[in-house]
């Protein structure tokens, strides 16, 4: 994928938003775990301290004792993890007792407004007051249990890691799952994109074909330019040949005035007139072949061999072209995306220029992808190469012609994205080179 890519962009997005979702989900999952963790080692603290209190007992003289029923066996263990403290409150005009704890905090002396365990860990504490008759007299006390906060952490961070390779495992699905998603629903977009394709290179005049409702409109659309632009285009010929049409009476006019000047014996106006027509000729030929020439997109393949043979056969009814050898090295089933009249233009020009130029042969032959046309005729000086395709230059004017024909090809090779090579033929003459 492309920077900028439709689906480039979707993709990262689902990624994004799944990623976002699963760790949402996860920060969700894990506190409300840590809530139910943590009320389940208080709800356990708790029932500890219900204990505690049952094994409180007074001896009649006042002595008390506690925790000798407790029976997580923690309590009993030095620095077990579990711990439980009994503090007495005064009563007036009396001293209270020392406070009680579990032989687990061993010599430590827990403070229940700092919760910290005899091994520096963090505690989670439950309290509960209560009151009790000591020889008739009420004693105030406050049980306290304690446990480690690893009892609350340890499944936390056995869940956390848990969590990230399952919600990865998931993650991971649900990504396939976008990008099969957004391979699927830009399917019909790469169908269009592979039409228009098709269009370009001349298989297919218009798209067709059923497309979903949100891309049916847009191919719809792009028929319509289709159309218009075929309907703009043979306006446009329409318009060029009625132009042609229009000026061949004023040129035949000028024309004939031009003779019945020199009749007159004035040479320099009728020369005058003359030249002013052929430049407003060349106008209207070269008018006309652009007319003739199609977008250059969006028509079939056309077969080389049938339209040079055609093409050669013109010529050989012209002056010389009998006399010439056409080698033709064209394969039958070779075909060249151009529409037909465009590739006919081409070819015309080309082989009309060999034509006059070629003492007895004229070479075409196509080597995928190049197509090159060469005679045997005088060349053309290297210096020339460059500006021979300019519109209306004639290198050499003892030769019938516009100077539009090589201008005419490089206008077509233009429209198709061809690319024109002039050079020096081995047969001696000039070479045309062009890469279908």
């Amino acid at each position: 994928m492309k920077k900028g890519s439709l689906r480039l962009r979707l993709f990262v997005a689902a990624a994004i938003s799944i990623a976002a979702a699963l760790s949402l989900t996860g920060f969700a999952l894990v506190r409300l775990f840590e809530a139910q963790v943590r009320e389940r080692v208080i709800t356990g603290l708790e029932n500890d301290l219900l204990q505690l209190a049952g094994s409180i007992s007074v001896a009649e003289d006042g002595t008390i004792s506690a925790g000798k029923a407790l029976s997580d066996p923690r309590y009993q263990e030095p620095y077990g993890g579990r711990y439980w403290k009994i503090e007495f409150m005064p009563a007036p005009g009396q001293a209270a007792p020392e406070s009680m704890q579990s032989p687990s905090l061993w010599d430590y002396d827990l403070d229940s407004a700092n919760p910290i365990g005899p091994e520096g860990e963090a505690l989670v504490f439950a309290r509960r007051e209560l009151s009790i008759d000591r020889n008739g007299k009420p004693l105030e006390l406050t049980l306290i249990a304690a446990a480690h906060e690893q009892e609350v952490q340890r499944p936390i961070e056995e869940l956390r890691d848990q969590l990230i390779v399952s919600l990865g495992i998931i993650g991971s699905i649900l990504l396939l799952g976008a990008w099969l998603q957004v391979t699927v629903g830009l399917r019909p977009l790469q169908q269009l994109r592979q039409k228009l394709a098709d269009i370009r290179t001349g298989q297919a005049s218009r798209l067709s074909g059923p497309f979903p409702d949100e891309v049916s409109p847009l191919a719809g659309e792009l028929n319509d330019v289709l159309d218009l632009r075929d309907q703009s285009l043979e306006r446009a010929r329409r318009r060029a040949g009625d132009l042609a049409h229009g000026l061949k009476t004023p040129l035949t006019v000028l024309s004939s005035i031009a003779r019945d000047l020199r009749k007159d014996g004035r040479m320099q106006q009728a020369d005058d007139i003359d030249e002013q027509s052929d430049a407003m000729l060349r106008h209207v030929e070269r008018a006309l072949a652009r007319a003739r020439l199609s977008s250059g997109k969006g028509h079939a393949a056309t077969g080389l061999k049938p339209v040079v043979e055609r093409v050669i056969k013109a010529l050989e009814r012209l002056p010389g072209g009998d006399d010439l050898d056409f080698d033709v090295h064209v394969l039958n089933d070779v075909t060249v995306p151009m529409e037909h009249g465009d590739l006919t233009e081409l070819l015309g020009n080309l082989l009309d220029n060999s034509r006059k130029w070629a003492k007895a042969m004229v070479r075409v032959r196509y080597a995928p992808p190049c197509l090159v046309i060469e005679d045997d005729g005088p060349g053309v000086p290297d210096e020339n190469l460059k500006t021979i395709s300019e519109r209306g230059r004639r290198l050499d004017e003892s030769k019938q012609g516009s100077g539009l024909g090589l201008s005419i090809v490089e206008d077509i090779a233009d429209i198709y994205g061809l690319t024109v090579t002039y050079g020096r033929s081995p047969l001696g003459g000039l070479m045309v080179e062009i890469r279908v």
